[in-house]
């Protein structure tokens, strides 16, 4: 489903005030089906964050768990929520720490999409 295309690996978890905030954001960029979203569900309860997604809305194409935390440092994450652009090749692109908003999304993500599907 992801393959041969760009995607956003959004890094978040129940326990994150940021990842909270920036929820709207991201099922308004689902709604749109601009790009797919993965979530990683970080250092988190896999029953809390069912319980999350089933609450406030599932933004996401493919929620991958992350308990430990081992595949946030492949990564270069260092807290939540960050999010990457990855290219259809699997290059990241672009990494935006802190919560996305409306305006990061329109100013940002979206023009370096466009880039990408050039």
């Amino acid at each position: 489903e992801l393959l041969g295309q760009p995607w956003v690996l959004n890094v978040w978890g129940t326990w994150c005030g940021g990842c909270r905030q920036e929820h709207d954001t991201l099922l308004a960029i689902a709604r749109t089906k601009t790009v797919p979203i993965v979530g990683l569900n970080w250092k988190d309860d896999n029953a809390a964050a069912q319980v999350w997604l089933q609450q406030l809305g599932n933004p996401y194409a493919v929620v991958a768990e992350d308990r430990e935390g081992r595949t946030a440092i492949d990564f270069g994450v260092y807290g939540a929520p960050e999010s990457f652009l990855v290219d259809a090749q699997g290059i990241i692109r672009w990494k935006h720490v802190g919560p996305l908003t409306p305006a990061v999304v329109e100013e940002i993500l979206l023009p370096k999409l466009a880039e990408l599907s050039r």
